[in-house]
């Protein structure tokens, strides 16, 4: 196992984790906020999906390339 390629993978998949409960609480905020028909926060809350996925990608593609390569 490469402990590099690990190491990395598992500041992505932290990051993810991250980035998950930040935009948790953005959407619970935000669709909060539609009663006074406010829209920025679910906005930020939806443009920030995309980098969740990006580095839950990034996370995995390393795990498992430290894991199957030799």
């Amino acid at each position: 196992m490469d402990k590099q390629k690990l190491l990395k993978a598992g500041m992505w998949m932290s990051v993810t984790v991250f980035i998950i409960a930040i935009d948790a609480n953005l959407l619970f905020i935000g669709f909060n906020n539609l009663r006074q028909d406010s829209y920025t926060v679910i906005i930020i809350a939806l443009c920030l999906l995309p980098v969740l996925f990006f580095c839950a990608f990034k996370g995995i593609k390393y795990l498992l390339e430290s894991i199957f390569t030799s």
